[in-house]
């Protein structure tokens, strides 16, 4: 296990570096707009939506706490989550990206001109290294919490399971602040003046809710098993509520004073982040809990219930 954490560290250093020297080269190219400059009113905007995305953690422990569903029903709920979480970042991080990148969305006229290639390249290139660099986070972040819980007493759990939630969500933070400030740009470069309900990121919103739920759920559940006391289990995930809802507005004003290209890379290192996070961790614990034939319809009813949220928008 040693030898696979010191592999993945170098990985992660080399990525780093990677990444370093790639935003440099695109820097000269990265404008920032005049009107993305951060305001208290969208921050507070941000800081709300977080909230919102994040409130099923809430209900989630709650229900874990009061109610014990049978192992096939959680297993489904977090297929289900799972589902959703994989559409909203799909539809809202790489979707977009890729489609400006090919020239499919609108205001991307621009694509034909003679230096649109090599900025499209370095694009891309920024998307694809933040994916691997989050992945890479991801798996070695949870290799070392994962060994800090086997090797000593449950005294140290709480403490465990903490920073397994604190790494979910510090990514997932960044993604709510980049989704809520991708559609403010949109309707600010057109000349709107939106009111919140116009730039919400539906969507995103709605994947994230709905994976929260299941994953504190069955949380709540083992930590409720390990002895941990109500109020402790629900001031753990209040506070990481708070979080998430600040970490929403430190990416809203992170999106909104670097250029594009930046911003774009370090939406693949937060999608990086979660879309490994699901095949590593919410998948596996699914099959786990209530066998594989649960799993594969509700993951797919979680997608559609997400992608159904675009309507919305």
């Amino acid at each position: 296990m040693n030898q696979l954490s010191l592999r993945s560290k170098f990985i992660l250093i080399a990525c780093v570096a990677f990444l370093f020297l790639l935003f440099e080269r695109m820097a000269s190219s990265g404008v920032v707009s005049g009107f993305l400059h951060p305001t208290t009113k969208y921050a507070t905007w941000a800081f709300s939506i977080g909230i919102i995305s994040s409130a099923s953690l809430i209900l989630g422990s709650i229900c874990g706490l009061i109610y014990s569903p049978r192992p096939t029903v959680t297993a489904a709920l977090t297929a289900f989550g799972a589902g959703a979480l994989l559409a909203a970042l799909s539809i809202e991080l790489i979707a977009p990206t890729v489609m400006g990148i090919v020239g499919q969305m609108p205001g991307t006229e621009s694509a034909h001109l003679p230096s649109a290639r090599p900025h499209a390249i370095y694009t891309m290139g920024a998307l694809i290294i933040g994916c691997i660099l989050g992945g890479v986070f991801f798996v070695v972040m949870d290799e070392l919490i994962n060994s800090k819980i086997n090797s000593k007493e449950n005294s140290s759990g709480a403490m465990g399971i903490w920073l397994g939630l604190l790494i979910d969500g510090i990514p997932e933070s960044f993604v709510i602040g980049a989704g809520f400030l991708a559609l403010l740009s949109a309707k600010l470069a057109a000349g709107h003046n939106p009111n919140i309900t116009e730039i919400m990121p539906y969507t995103l919103i709605a994947g994230l809710f709905l994976s929260n739920f299941p994953e504190a759920l069955s949380s709540s559940i083992g930590m409720k098993k390990q002895g941990m006391g109500a109020l402790k289990i629900l001031v753990l995930w209040g506070s990481m509520v708070l979080i998430i809802s600040v970490g929403s507005v430190v990416g809203y004003y992170i999106g909104a004073e670097i250029p594009n290209e930046y911003e774009i890379g370090i939406e693949g290192v937060a999608a990086g982040a979660m879309l490994t996070m699901i095949s590593q961790t919410m998948i596996p614990e699914a099959v786990h809990i209530g066998g594989s034939g649960v799993v594969g319809l509700s993951t797919l009813v979680g997608y559609l219930s997400a992608v159904a949220f675009k309507l919305l928008e």
